[in-house]
């Protein structure tokens, strides 16, 4: 019933998916990246349904159109085809995490909402300090920040300082990558703005945690949407949706929800962590 299908499937342009790409975004984001995700892989039922994965580390992506039925099926086929993952992680609409619960196929469930969020107009946001870019002697601080963000919020729990390092070389040198200065000059958040996608996505939001509750993450998201926004497109986020200090963050920036999706996985498994508190 699900085949293997390649990364420029018809199935990605089927109205069906476009109505949810927003929320679904990262299955774009690993199947256009053959250098970062050179061994994803891909399935399809060839109309309701798709599955992504990055890698064994990383959440399976499902999504089904508002009508699919065969969710029996495709959970023995997730249970069958990744039993390599571990955990099994699992990231699909909220209908999806319904059935198993309902239908008792894994009870008792470590599951995490996440917010879709996009920002059609900004609000005003006051800076103290500055967004800038990390200089060479930063990288492995950066790195570290890249660590601890990959085990609080769960995306990368086994992540070492040695897998962080390229993408934290980037600070420095990819413009969208950046850093937020407090007024004396000292490194207290990061952030990234990919903008190479249909929706531009603010990721790795991170703030030292000795820095938080002073709104740095707060300024260096709103510096970044609005870099977005000047070009002509209209970014977007995800946040832990049942953390509110978080969603009135952004949406304080002028970030509306669009949608909620779910990540979760089954019992006797490493829990999920929440995502970073500003």
């Amino acid at each position: 019933m699900f085949e293997k299908i390649e990364r420029d499937d018809d199935i990605f342009q089927s109205k069906a998916f476009l109505k949810d790409s927003m929320a679904f975004c990262l299955m774009d984001s690993i199947r256009e990246d053959t250098e970062k995700y050179p061994e994803a892989r891909l399935f399809s039922d060839g109309k309701d349904c798709i599955i992504v994965n990055s890698d064994p580390n990383h959440s399976i992506i499902v999504w089904t159109t508002d009508n699919f039925k065969a969710k029996d099926e495709l959970f023995d086929f997730i249970k069958q085809e990744f039993k390599a993952n571990h955990p099994i992680k699992i990231m699909s609409k909220k209908e999806f995490y319904d059935y198993l619960l309902e239908n008792h196929k894994i009870p008792n469930l470590k599951v995490q909402t996440l917010g879709v969020y996009s920002c059609p107009k900004l609000n005003d946001v006051k800076y103290v300090g500055h967004p800038d870019n990390a200089r060479p002697e930063e990288v492995e601080m950066v790195a570290q920040m890249l660590v601890n963000f990959g085990k609080e919020t769960g995306e990368n729990p086994n992540a070492q300082l040695s897998d962080c390092l390229k993408t934290a070389q980037d600070f420095v040198s990819v413009p969208m990558h950046c850093v937020w200065r407090d007024d004396e000059g000292k490194m207290v958040a990061i952030a990234k703005l990919k903008t190479n996608v249909k929706y531009p996505r603010i990721s790795e939001v991170y703030t030292w945690p000795q820095e938080r509750g002073k709104s740095y993450a707060k300024m260096l998201v709103h510096y970044l949407t609005d870099q977005a926004l000047k070009n002509g497109k209209t970014p977007m986020l995800f946040t832990d949706y049942d953390y509110e200090p978080s969603n009135r963050c952004y949406q304080a920036i002028g970030y509306e929800l669009n949608c909620t999706i779910v990540n979760f996985i089954p019992p006797l498994q490493n829990k999920i962590k929440v995502r970073e508190r500003e």
